[in-house]
């Protein structure tokens, strides 16, 4: 990666998921942050927009498709890309819809998800 750090959002409320990801992502150079659920996610990214957002659509009391469509309805937001991840077998459709910029069905493969953000954040040129 060119120039500054990147900054990933972790959004995702399974504490094995979210330390793997963590760890993996700052092992490659990315700032990490983290968080376990969606409340006030578009108020929260106007004060520390990330350059990325990795979300589980299925979160514990919510649905990161809601958080999704809503950070896309944004004009100061809709321009961060997102990669949504999920077991569920409609979350491909359901994620798409709601404007995701990716999917990655779990259980993922490392590499290919490692693929899908490097080239997320590289064409975030806005």
């Amino acid at each position: 990666m060119e120039g500054k750090t990147k900054k990933v959002l972790i959004i995702e409320d399974s504490e094995n998921i979210l330390s793997l990801l963590e760890a993996m992502l700052s092992s490659e150079g990315f700032q990490i942050e983290t968080r376990e659920n969606i409340y006030n996610i578009v108020h929260d990214l106007k004060q520390d927009t990330p350059d990325l957002i990795l979300m589980d659509m299925l979160l514990s009391g919510a649905n990161g498709c809601d958080a999704c469509r809503d950070i896309k309805m944004s004009p100061e937001l809709n321009h961060i890309p997102i990669v949504m991840m999920s077991a569920h077998p409609s979350g491909e459709l359901d994620c798409g819809g709601a404007g995701a910029d990716y999917f990655v069905s779990k259980p993922f493969e490392m590499d290919e998800l490692l693929d899908i953000i490097k080239k997320s954040v590289s064409m975030d040129t806005v």
